[in-house]
């Protein structure tokens, strides 16, 4: 253990805090839900909702950008057989596309609007986003999105 480590720890035990509720708090400030990198075929449903079929095993990764390296090792990964329900998809499609979503005309201007357009149905796509486990499907709340092929093969 390093000294400022066990300075630290001295002081809070002679200010009479119980080291158990730093390392509580430490756990709690950690996203209940973690950040995973999945690669898979988008696929968008006639009422407008977006799915990740044909994906990969989320696998947890501590970054929220795609390095060069990471988008070439995903063009190269195999679909999986997992599907997943994407949320916050607006930022992804294209700009005409995130003003006709929700109340979105009502407070962002075209001129300003930011979309990426990565988000294209039938597009092998590597995704980042936090991953909620509900109790009959996956979801992910997309943090990045980033299209490997125009096809999903």
């Amino acid at each position: 253990m390093s000294r400022r480590v066990a300075y630290g720890m001295l002081a809070l035990v002679a200010c009479g805090v119980d080291a158990r509720a730093f390392t509580q708090q430490a756990q709690a400030d950690r996203p209940a839900a973690p950040l995973v990198s999945v690669v898979g075929c988008a696929r968008r449903a006639p009422q407008g909702a977006w799915t990740l079929t044909n994906a990969t095993e989320g696998v947890e990764t501590p970054t929220l950008f795609m390095s060069a390296k990471e988008i070439e090792e995903a063009r190269k990964k195999a679909l999986g057989t997992s599907r997943y329900v994407l949320l916050g998809t607006p930022e992804f499609l294209t700009k005409e596309e995130l003003l006709k979503s929700s109340q979105r005309a009502a407070f962002t201007r075209p001129e300003v609007a930011n979309a990426t357009g990565q988000l294209q149905d039938g597009r092998k796509l590597l995704v980042k986003g936090l991953l909620i486990a509900a109790p009959n499907e996956r979801r992910l709340n997309l943090v990045a999105v980033q299209q490997l092929a125009e096809t999903c093969k």
